[in-house]
């Protein structure tokens, strides 16, 4: 039986709406509720919809709408995600073929890679699996991993794993509940798009299971793509250091995530002592 992201089109038309306050939206509160949010029978009016066909959307009964309706109901409830509900609302036309992964690193992204610097880079999948990593960026986020471990199909580490089920990883985010809020959002994200690949759903499936934090963040139906901005680590060699990020999409559907910290600064000296240099790296890390 085929594996799926379970995108859940009527729990996100229902999270939506219990978090936009009628007046935002025009609308008087209309005295006491017990629940937050619109009304149904608001959604149904504000999206130019009836009332009994909102209700069969958000009750599953119905698992898909026009892209029609579902613009009207993204204008009516939240229009930053228009994207996202058109994504999880429309059917999937061919779903025995799965996305495509491509999970090969060219030579030019490796050579990319190690000539960068003071610069922490790594080469990840959509599902954030580690393709490849430069010396500095195994050395800051996965001294305790063997340095040829994306190399390894079945030891490839991923990142949104680590940060919920790896303690050492965790440890390492000065405010973890952010980043942890961050990966989930961008797993809903993407599961719009990849909602026939089984890694992906075994993946989401797997941390329902192991990590009550993240299956308390899925059900929240968020969804974001932070490609930039800035993190505080807590290394346990080196210590605080304020790192800025971004992540560029590569030609072969791969992602470039690099971390830096301001040129001059002091977070700059400390990450430099992370640095292996061009030799074999002698940098302060824990011993195996």
């Amino acid at each position: 039986m085929e594996r799926i992201v379970n995108t859940d089109l009527g729990g996100y038309l229902r999270q939506m709406r219990e978090r936009v306050r009628p007046e935002q939206r025009g609308l008087r509160p209309g005295g006491t509720r017990r629940v937050p949010g619109l009304r149904r029978e608001q959604v149904a009016a504000l999206a130019g919809v009836s009332q009994t066909y909102y209700t069969r959307l958000e009750q599953a009964q119905t698992a898909h709408a026009s892209p029609q309706v579902l613009l009207a109901l993204a204008r009516a409830l939240d229009p930053d995600e228009r994207d996202y509900l058109l994504k999880i609302g429309t059917p999937v036309r061919d779903p025995e073929r799965p996305a495509p992964c491509d999970d090969q690193v060219s030579p030019a992204t490796r050579m990319l890679l190690t000539s960068l610097g003071t610069v922490a880079a790594a080469v990840l999948n959509y599902r954030c699996d580690v393709l490849a990593w430069n010396p500095l960026f195994h050395r800051l986020f996965a001294p305790h991993l063997d340095a040829d471990a994306p190399e390894r199909s079945e030891q490839r580490p991923n990142v949104i794993r680590a940060n919920f089920l790896d303690d050492d990883v965790r440890a390492l985010y000065a405010d973890w509940a952010t980043e942890s809020a961050s990966n989930v959002t961008y797993l809903r994200f993407i599961s719009g798009d990849h909602r026939h690949d089984p890694e992906l759903a075994e993946l989401i499936g797997e941390l329902t299971i192991r990590s009550a934090e993240f299956a308390e963040l899925w059900c929240r139906h968020r969804v974001a793509n932070c490609i930039e901005g800035t993190k505080v680590l807590r290394h346990p060699a080196v210590g605080e250091l304020e790192l800025m990020y971004q992540s560029a999409d590569l030609q072969d559907g791969n992602i470039l995530k690099v971390y830096h910290a301001e040129p001059g600064s002091p977070h700059e000296a400390v990450l430099r002592l992370l640095d292996p240099g061009p030799g074999p790296g002698a940098a302060p890390g824990r011993s195996r």
